[in-house]
Formats: C-alpha cells, sequence, structure tokens
C-alpha cells in the first residue's frame, strides 16, 4: 500500500476510524501510536448502512484505463477508484462463471460448497438468500443468477436479465436499481448488479445512446498483449471486447448516478468487480493472472480515504463474510472468506498473506484440474494433466485461437507456448514482480527452486487444512 502522513483532520474525523491508508501508516510507524489514534479508535466501528456489489462478466483487472491499458475507455471506473480503493490484488478463487458467483454467494471455495464447476452448491451450505433474511435486510438482484439450485438463491427483489435488456441496456438497468431502492423504502439493503458486458459474444451490435460519442476502438491501433499473437482476428476480437467495456463503463456511471439521486450513496459500502477475467486463451478458464485477477474498487465515503491503491489481497469469497459482519449475522459455521469491514477500516494491513486459486472443469472435456498459490512477488501453478488436451469453450469459439493455429505452423515460440497451454506441465512459477505477463515460467531453474519448493509446501498445508480432495497425504 501507498503511505503517508497522519494529518490531525484523519485522527479527529467524524466518521470514528482512521481512513485505510491513514491507519496503515501509524500501524508501520515505529512505537506507540499517538493519542489521538488510540482514542479514535476506542469509539464504536462504523458500518455501512448498505451494500452494493457490481459484477461485470469476463473483465481482467488490467481492462480498465485506470489499471494502465491505453486502449480501455472507463472514466466512470475510474470515477469510482478516486472515490474509493483500488486494490490491485483482486482475485475471483476460480476463472469460470457459475462456480466463481457459487464462492461470491456462499463465501467457500468450490471444493467446500460443491459447485467446483457448472453443477449445483450443496444442500448442506447456507447462501447469501439463507443468511440475509428479510428480517435484516432487503436483499435484490438484478441480472443473471447463474448459481444452481434456484430454491437455495431466492432473493427478496429480483430483475429477471430480459427485463433489463440482458443487462446490457443502461438505462434499464439505472431504473430497475432506481426502483428496487425506492421498494425497499428505509429498510437496509444487500444488492447484487449482474452486468453481461463485456461478455461473448462480441457480434451484436452495439447501440451507442448518444451519437455525439463515438466507439473508439480501432482493431489497428490495439495494443496485443505479450502472450497473444498478433492476427486480425485478435485486434478484431479485442477491439470488440473493449467496445464492450465501453458499454459497461456507461451503465456503471448511470448506477454512480442513481446512487446519488436516491440519497444512499454516503451510507453504502459500493464494491465493483467481476465473475472471472476476460474470455480470451491464458485467461478465462485459467489461473493465470488474466483469469483470476479481477477489478475490485470499493467505495465507502467516510472511512475509505479517496484515490486509495491497495495491494492487500482480497477477493469475491470474501463479499459475503463482509455482508454477514455488516449486518451482524451468524455465518452459521466456518467461511473460507474474511470479513473486509476490519481492513477497509484501517484496523489491520491484510486479512490473508497468500492466496489460493483453484480450478477443476469447464464446460468442455473432461475435468483438468489445477491449483495455484501466490504470496506478494511469487505465483505456484500445480496442475493435473490428464491424457486429453486442456479443453474449454473459450478456444472453441474464439477466432483468437483459430487464428493462431494458423500462424503457428510457422512461430515455433507460439507454437511452444500454445503446446504447453493444452498440454500444461505439473509446476509452473512465475515472479509477478519482473514478469507480470508470466511469460517466462521458472520453475525448472535451480535458482527458484528454493521458492518453487515453500509454495508447493504452503499449497499442501492449505489443501489439507481447507479439505480439497486433491490435497496429498
Amino acid at each position: 500500500m501507498n503511505e503517508r502522513s497522519l494529518t490531525r483532520r484523519d485522527l479527529l474525523a467524524a466518521a470514528a476510524a482512521t481512513p485505510l491508508l491513514a491507519t496503515v501508516a501509524c500501524q508501520s510507524a515505529a512505537g506507540p501510536a499517538p493519542i489521538e489514534a488510540s482514542f479514535a479508535q476506542a469509539k464504536p466501528k462504523p458500518v455501512p448502512r448498505h451494500l452494493i456489489v457490481l459484477v461485470s462478466d469476463d473483465q481482467s483487472r488490467l481492462d480498465m484505463s485506470g489499471s494502465g491499458n491505453p486502449d480501455c475507455q472507463t472514466p466512470n471506473l475510474d470515477r469510482l477508484a478516486q472515490s474509493g480503493a483500488r486494490f490491485e490484488r483482486g482475485y475471483v478463487v476460480v476463472g469460470v462463471c457459475k462456480p466463481s458467483r457459487s464462492a461470491l454467494y456462499t463465501g467457500l471455495y468450490p471444493h467446500n460448497n460443491g459447485a467446483t464447476g457448472f453443477v449445483p452448491v450443496r444442500d448442506d451450505v447456507r447462501t447469501w438468500c439463507e443468511l440475509l433474511k428479510p428480517e435484516t435486510c432487503g436483499t435484490g438482484m438484478i441480472g443473471k443468477l447463474n448459481v444452481k439450485p434456484v430454491s437455495k438463491f431466492r432473493f427478496e427483489k429480483w430483475v429477471a436479465p430480459k427485463k433489463v435488456g440482458d443487462a446490457r441496456t443502461t438505462d434499464a438497468v439505472a431504473g430497475a436499481l432506481r426502483e428496487m431502492i425506492r421498494g425497499f423504502g428505509e429498510r437496509r439493503m444487500a444488492i447484487v448488479v449482474n452486468l453481461k458486458d463485456p461478455h461473448r459474444p462480441f457480434r451484436e451490435p452495439l447501440v451507442d445512446e448518444d451519437p455525439a460519442t463515438p466507439i473508439p476502438h480501432d482493431p489497428a491501433k490495439i495494443h496485443v498483449p505479450a502472450k497473444f499473437a498478433d492476427t486480425p482476428e485478435t485486434r478484431a476480437e479485442l477491439a470488440h471486447y473493449y467496445d464492450f467495456l465501453w458499454r459497461l463503463d456507461r451503465t456503471i456511471g448511470s448506477v454512480l448516478d442513481v446512487l446519488e439521486e436516491t440519497g444512499i450513496a454516503k451510507d453504502t459500502l459500493l464494491v465493483m468487480t467481476s465473475d472471472n477475467g476476460r474470455p480470451f486463451p491464458f485467461a478465462k478458464t485459467t489461473l493465470y493472472e488474466a483469469g483470476i485477477n479481477v477489478p475490485f474498487l470499493v467505495r465507502w465515503p467516510g472511512v475509505i480515504e479517496p484515490g486509495t491503491r491497495s495491494d492487500a489481497l482480497v477477493s469475491l469469497v470474501d463479499l459475503l463474510p463482509t455482508a454477514l459482519d455488516m449486518f451482524a449475522v451468524d455465518p452459521q459455521g466456518p467461511l473460507d472468506g474474511h470479513s473486509l469491514l476490519p481492513l477497509l477500516r484501517g484496523e489491520v494491513a491484510s486479512v490473508r498473506e497468500r492466496f489460493v486459486g483453484e480450478h477443476t472443469e469447464h464446460l468442455s472435456g473432461k475435468p483438468n484440474p489445477a491449483r495455484s498459490i501466490r504470496d506478494a512477488r511469487f505465483k505456484y501453478i500445480r496442475n493435473y494433466p490428464t491424457a486429453e488436451d486442456f479443453a474449454n469453450n473459450v478456444l472453441e469459439f474464439s477466432m483468437t485461437w483459430k487464428s493462431w493455429m494458423k500462424v503457428a505452423k510457422d512461430d515455433a515460440a507460439l507454437r511452444e507456448r500454445m503446446q504447453r497451454f493444452m498440454r500444461r506441465p505439473p509446476e509452473e512459477l512465475f515472479d509477478l514482480q519482473a514478469d507480470p505477463d508470466e511469460m517466462h515460467d521458472l520453475a525448472g531453474e535451480p535458482a527458484h527452486a528454493e521458492t518453487l519448493a515453500r509454495l508447493s509446501r504452503e499449497l499442501d498445508e492449505w489443501m489439507r487444512a481447507t479439505k480439497d480432495p486433491l490435497s496429498r497425504a
């Protein structure tokens, strides 16, 4: 995290807690905390009145202009980040939509809630809707549910995708949220808005509601990611993907306006994230950064310092524990996630030191599991190869991948990269500081043998502790 001096204004703020960055700066200083800081921490801890979670569909963290992507036009996401905190290390537990959303609504990893792929959560698992009862708060959903069974996810108010243009129509989504907020009246609320953009298919027409604002993505000017082959098909699909992100951003802007218009913005913990990374090879369905490192923007007026950037490891699996903490609800059993309120209030610097990713299966092919663990610098991936190639519908329906297959015939480096993707090695190791694109696998290098062994042991410990069925005795 960035550090800066702790001001008297921070210490004596009426919010009854020091902003996130200021508290971290205080904790890192030598010696006891100042008297004013100790007094501030002794006051009642602030709790948001409402929780609203915005979930995009298939968006990697880097796919925002504020994250340094020159091709993205996301001024409203930037506005949200500037008014709160941008978490650079926000993760989904799995890079696949349905098990990722199941983890969000249960606070449990897939192997602990049963939804390891496109299957239901177990009957004995308590969900968002079963724990957050009407007498505690109003629960609302806009857009697709995408979890099973429906009987365990009965939100008090639900606006189905078809009523809001498949959750791609800006005005419809904003109108539905406005009506939902007003319908709950003076009650506390926990609302999830599931937006379909920028999910495939990219071929559908993108209607521009404002003719004065043209869609600005020219395939010829796209910056092609390091792991990608630079083909016309790759550029075309990336341009369409960024077009849909542009529309997502417009919808986010309308949501922000609705919160201000209805008067709840100042009392709301607002989280914007995604269910998994971009729908391209080496991203969605994988445990690479582009598949599981997603946007994680949080706004809590009066508590989170505007413009905060944090390197704390946070996850969608933390959102249900956070909601239960907000509304003082018993989780009725252990959860894999952690409440983020202590972190957001600045009481702790982190809620975890390492983060584990989990993949078991997708819609195509046989299960081809993998597990990963990352710390502040390195990521270790353990693959469980089968006799079959790694299969998923990102490859099946991607012009990008098909175009690479043609180029790879004459490009040895690309051919090797694609072969390693299809027939994954048992172990992979990446230095995320020196190699954020994960281009150089260090698993076979003697200089990194100790790091590989350490992370392998830590992953084994985590798998045993969480009763992962793939854990080694």
